[in-house]
């Protein structure tokens, strides 16, 4: 039997809107997810806004911050809650073809470690989480 989870399904309409959102956030780069992970304790429960405001500083259109800070805020912030979150991941965590599968682990695992100050951030720390390899290579380098 192969340790992979790969059952195949299409969304529920009755998902939770945050995971649909978490489906997308999987698919943004390690940069981004970093940056975003800096500035969504400014945007406490508003995810959309956080990307937006993330976006913006990757155009140089925000006078207030620049994304190499950014960047270094957020590679900061990973490393605070990277060892909490690995403590509260589950010792037996599914790895699994299924986004939605995947995101409700990671959410979980969040939730669990207590590190995230509102619902932008624990989505941004869950999306970290699922590409924590990606998200640890970026952070060393910031």
């Amino acid at each position: 039997m192969s340790e992979y989870d790969t059952v195949f399904s299409l969304p529920s309409v009755d998902e939770h809107p945050d995971t649909e959102l978490g489906v997308l956030l999987m698919g943004l780069g390690p940069e981004r997810l970093l940056a975003a992970l800096a500035v969504a304790p400014s945007f406490g429960d508003d995810p959309a806004t956080t990307m937006l405001y993330v976006d913006q500083l990757r155009h140089d259109a925000r006078p207030d911050r620049t994304l190499a800070a950014a960047l270094a805020d957020g590679a900061r912030r990973w490393r605070a809650a990277r060892a909490p979150l690995a403590a509260a991941a589950p010792a037996n965590e599914t790895r699994s073809a299924a986004l939605r599968k995947l995101w409700s682990t990671a959410v979980d695992t969040v939730t669990a470690a207590g590190v995230a100050a509102g619902r932008a951030e624990r989505l941004y720390l869950a999306a970290c989480w699922l590409r924590r390899d990606e998200i640890d290579k970026t952070a060393a380098g910031h």
